[in-house]
């Protein structure tokens, strides 16, 4: 069964900018993290990268392809909700990435979607949020 789509919020991202990946809320930081937590979901470990159709089942995607990145205006949803949204919610950097993954069919052939995601810094939190752009 092909993925129609994932879900809004699918990474929740925990980690803060480091490690390599370029000052917090970078664009190289962005391609970092979202690269980790791929990664993870296509090697079984634990990640924060869930959908509809993977809780159903499918398999995590073989492969994946971030085609580009470039800057975005951020999500006001990138919150945890425990909080008023900030006023200057409107200043945290945000990256719409285009991306081909590449999952395995029923049929065991390799079947590709384009998907772009929208990547907002939440400067309050200091944590990552990513959703599927519509």
């Amino acid at each position: 069964m092909m993925p129609t789509r994932l879900l809004p919020m699918f990474l929740c991202i925990l980690t803060v900018g480091g490690c390599g990946s370029g000052p917090a809320g970078s664009e190289q930081a962005a391609r970092s993290h979202f690269e980790n937590e791929f990664d993870r979901w296509m090697s079984g470990t634990a990640s924060e990268v869930t959908t509809m159709d993977y809780r159903f089942g499918l398999k995590p995607p073989i492969n994946y392809d971030i085609r580009s990145i470039a800057d975005d205006t951020p999500d006001p949803l990138a919150t945890d909700g425990s909080y008023e949204l900030p006023d200057n919610w409107r200043d945290w950097p945000a990256y719409k990435l285009n991306v081909v993954v590449e999952w395995e069919s029923q049929a065991g052939s390799p079947m590709e979607n384009v998907t772009t995601y929208r990547m907002t810094w939440n400067l309050h939190e200091r944590k990552w949020y990513v959703n599927e752009r519509f």
